[in-house]
């Protein structure tokens, strides 16, 4: 009887421990990415306004699902429309894990036209 009794013990200890372990949450592995709008490179005249036409950025999250983050994008946008030259529009975004996506630039080209 005693050892019928330690294994009944045995049996209502380990099921409970062993049917009670919580999966733990899959990190998020994955980096976000972004995607221009309109052209690349990118025209302007010399002093006319120019307004980028930015970029949208997607996170694939851990469960595998695709959402749009683009609230989320830094722009760095250092287009000096009264100085004929090349310039730069950088975007950059990170997601809720903190993966960054790669950085993505636009050229700029302000220059006079006839």
């Amino acid at each position: 009887m005693s050892k019928f009794f330690i294994c009944c013990f045995y049996l209502v200890i380990l099921i409970p421990l062993v049917s009670c372990n919580k999966t733990e949450e899959q990190a998020d592995p994955f980096k976000p990415f972004i995607v221009l709008k309109g052209a690349n490179p990118a025209w302007s005249e010399l002093g006319k306004p120019y307004t980028d036409e930015g970029a949208e950025a997607f996170d694939i999250t851990a469960d595998r699902d695709t959402i749009n983050i683009s609230t989320r994008v830094e722009t760095v946008d250092n287009v000096d429309i009264n100085t004929i030259g090349a310039y730069q529009v950088r975007f950059n975004v990170k997601d809720d894990a903190g993966n960054e996506a790669n950085e993505v630039v636009r050229t700029v080209y302000v220059n006079q036209f006839k």
